[in-house]
C-alpha cells in the first residue's frame, strides 16, 4: 500500500511508456503529416472529442468504483480481522484456566495465541499463493510443521487445530460451556473472514470490465490526435500525449486496485498489518506471564525480535 504524499512517475511509466511511445510517433506523423505535407484529408475536425472523452470517463468512474471497492472491502477485513485477533486473545489469555508450575512447558493459552499468530501469517501467504510452512516452524515447531504440511488450505487447518485445542480444554475442565461458545463465535468470525477474503481473491472482476475499457481508451487515443490536428497543428502531438496519458493512467490504476491479493504495491498491506497483530499478541502473552508469575522459556520469547513493519520507499507490504 502507498503511505506517501506523492506517487512517483517512475511506478507508472514502466507500464505506460511503450504504450505512449507508440503514440506520440502515431501523433507526430498525423501532425507532419497535415501540416508539412498539406495533407488535409487526414484531419477528423467534426469528430466529437469532448462528448466521446465524457462518456470514456464516465466508463472508466465506474470500473474503477467497482475496483475500488474490492480493494476497499479487503481493507476492511483484515481490520476486522485486527480486531478480531485482539479480542480472541484477551480470551485464551483470560479466560482459560491452565496453570502450571513447569517452567519447560507452554500454557495451553500461549499455545492457542500463537497458533492465532500462525493463522493471521498463513492467511497471508495462503491469499498470494506463497508459503507459510516457514511461519509455522518460527511459532509452533518443526513437529507442527510437518503434521499441517498436509492441508492445502493451511489458515483453515489451523482454525480447526484451534477448534481442537478448546474441546480438549473443556473436556478437562478448563473452560465451561458459556466461555467455549464466546470463544467459538469469534472463531467463526475467522472461517468468515478468511472465506471474504478467498471470494475477493478468486472472483475477478468480469472479464468485459477488464477488455472493454483497454480497447475504448485505446481507440480514443488513436483518434484523438485526428480530431485535434486542424486546431492545433504542429503542437497536436503534447496535447494529445498528455490526454492519452490521463485515460491511459485510470485504465492502468483501476486495473492495478481491482486485485488486492497480489502482493503489489497497490495491495491490501498484509505483511504488516500480519506483523502488527503478532505484536499486540506477543505483548498481551508476555503481560499475562508477569501476572501469573509464570517465567519459562516460553517459544513465543525465543521466535523473533518485537519490532514494528517499516516503509520502504513510501510503501507497505
Amino acid at each position: 500500500m502507498i503511505v506517501r504524499d506523492r506517487l512517483p512517475l517512475k511506478r507508472i511509466w514502466p507500464q505506460a511508456w511503450k504504450r505512449l511511445l507508440v503514440l506520440l510517433i502515431f501523433d507526430c506523423t498525423v501532425a507532419a503529416a497535415y501540416s508539412i505535407f498539406h495533407h488535409r484529408w487526414i484531419s477528423l475536425n467534426g469528430l466529437p472529442i469532448a462528448p466521446l472523452a465524457s462518456a470514456l470517463t464516465i466508463f472508466l468512474a465506474f470500473r474503477t468504483n467497482a475496483a475500488y471497492g474490492r480493494w476497499w472491502e479487503a481493507r476492511q477485513l483484515w481490520g476486522q480481522l485486527v480486531n478480531t485477533s485482539r479480542a480472541l486473545a484477551v480470551q485464551f489469555l483470560t479466560m482459560l484456566d491452565d496453570e502450571t508450575e513447569d517452567q519447560h512447558r507452554v500454557p495451553l493459552r500461549n499455545t492457542l495465541v500463537l497458533h492465532h499468530i500462525t493463522f493471521t501469517h498463513a492467511l497471508r501467504c495462503h491469499l498470494r499463493k506463497q508459503t507459510a510452512l516457514p511461519e509455522v516452524r518460527t511459532f509452533l515447531g518443526e513437529q507442527a510443521a510437518r503434521e499441517l504440511s498436509v492441508y492445502k488450505n493451511l489458515p483453515a487447518g489451523l482454525v480447526l487445530r484451534m477448534g481442537s485445542l478448546l474441546r480438549q480444554a473443556r473436556n478437562e475442565g478448563m473452560l465451561d460451556s458459556y466461555r467455549w461458545a464466546a470463544i467459538n463465535e469469534n472463531l467463526t468470525v475467522l472461517t468468515n473472514i478468511q472465506g471474504a477474503c478467498e471470494r475477493i481473491k478468486n472472483t475477478p472482476l468480469p472479464r468485459q470490465f477488464d477488455y472493454l475499457p483497454r480497447v475504448l481508451v485505446n481507440a480514443f487515443c488513436w483518434l484523438l490526435p485526428l480530431g485535434l490536428v486542424e486546431d492545433l497543428g504542429l503542437m497536436t502531438p503534447i496535447a494529445s500525449v498528455l490526454i492519452s496519458f490521463t485515460f491511459i493512467a485510470a485504465d492502468l490504476m483501476s486495473r492495478e486496485i481491482s486485485n488486492p491479493f497480489e502482493n503489489t504495491i497497490h495491495d491490501t498491506p498484509m505483511t504488516s498489518l500480519s506483523r502488527a497483530i503478532e505484536l499486540n499478541l506477543r505483548e498481551q502473552m508476555e503481560e499475562i506471564d508477569r501476572e501469573r508469575a509464570w517465567t519459562g522459556i516460553a517459544k513465543h520469547r525465543r521466535v523473533r525480535p518485537i519490532s514494528d513493519v517499516q516503509p520502504v520507499d513510501g510503501f507497505v507490504f
